[in-house]
């Protein structure tokens, strides 16, 4: 049975108001926990749900600890907080990366009798609405009651739309150093390659078209983020350093295409991301959703 007394560690920052938001809203009891005793009062008044200064005092009654704190810190963290926690209770993270943590949490599973569970939100602070966003799970272990308790929480996610896919550590930050670290890792060398040529972006915006547009805005949304977040993601995932030199020689090779004027070349590179898009659900639609989001722009 799923417990209702939740703790938030990290609780002032945006995604644990996100979760303290759904938690509260599904009827539990929440206590925020973070090290900015400030930020975590005015958080706690805005949410309307309780805090506590004190790590100890704040997890002692938990039957579900949510870890939301960044990258770096979340191992640490966890290593503090399980010795504190009683019997049965359940311990999850959301942080990006996945291989130290899965490590930490098999040693704890087998020392301390709690559950252990690390999840992935593939959404940010300014979700409104759950429903058809993607939740990676990763189970570890724990108590006999371990699989109930994990059911529970995630036929609650469920319940409010949430895509579950369930998967492993080194699959996960494989995927993840594609699916965040790349598109990342484009926008901001987009920002800074225009920064380097010394080009206004209001300037620019006079002397451009559809795509120009709607890659700056994507942009900007994307560098007005957490920049810690965005730099753990790729520094400390291996699995990016590998992607890095694959940019690497497919930069060297468009350079040489485009200088020879090589254009079978050109018509290769072209044709094979091409062929490689057509696979994708979103193809057929692609151009019918840009100029959607032109509507918008324009508005």
């Amino acid at each position: 049975m799923l417990g209702k007394n939740l703790t938030i560690i990290g609780g002032s920052g945006g995604m644990g108001r996100v979760f303290a938001r759904y938690f509260k809203k599904h009827g539990f009891k929440i206590i925020l926990y973070a090290r900015n005793e400030e930020k975590l009062e005015q958080t706690a008044s805005e949410l309307n749900v309780k805090y506590n200064l004190s790590l100890k005092e704040s997890v002692k009654d938990a039957d579900i600890i949510m870890i939301t704190v960044p990258i770096t810190s979340t191992v640490d963290i966890i290593k503090e907080v399980v010795p504190l926690l009683k019997p049965n209770s359940l311990i999850f993270d959301i942080t990006s990366l996945k291989h130290d943590i899965i490590k930490v949490y098999e040693g704890i599973k087998n020392e301390y009798p709690i559950n252990c569970l690390s999840l992935h939100p593939m959404f940010g602070p300014g979700i409104k609405d759950m429903r058809n966003y993607v939740m990676l799970v990763l189970r570890v272990g724990g108590t006999l009651n371990y699989n109930e308790i994990v059911k529970n929480l995630l036929d609650l996610f469920k319940s409010d739309g949430l895509v579950i896919n369930e998967t492993t550590p080194e699959f996960h930050d494989k995927k993840i150093a594609m699916t965040l670290g790349v598109p990342h890792m484009f926008n901001i060398l987009f920002l800074n390659l225009l920064r380097r040529l010394n080009e206004p972006l209001n300037e620019l915006t006079n002397y451009t078209g559809t795509t120009f547009l709607l890659q700056k805005v994507f942009a900007e949304s994307i560098i007005q983020r957490e920049m810690e977040m965005f730099g753990d993601i790729q520094m400390q995932n291996k699995e990016f350093y590998k992607l890095l030199d694959e940019f690497e020689d497919l930069l060297k090779d468009y350079k040489k295409i485009i200088q020879n004027k090589d254009k079978k070349g050109f018509f290769d590179i072209f044709t094979k991301g091409l062929n490689y898009s057509k696979e994708d659900n979103h193809f057929k639609e692609s151009y019918k959703y840009f100029y959607e989001f032109m509507k918008i722009l324009k508005k």
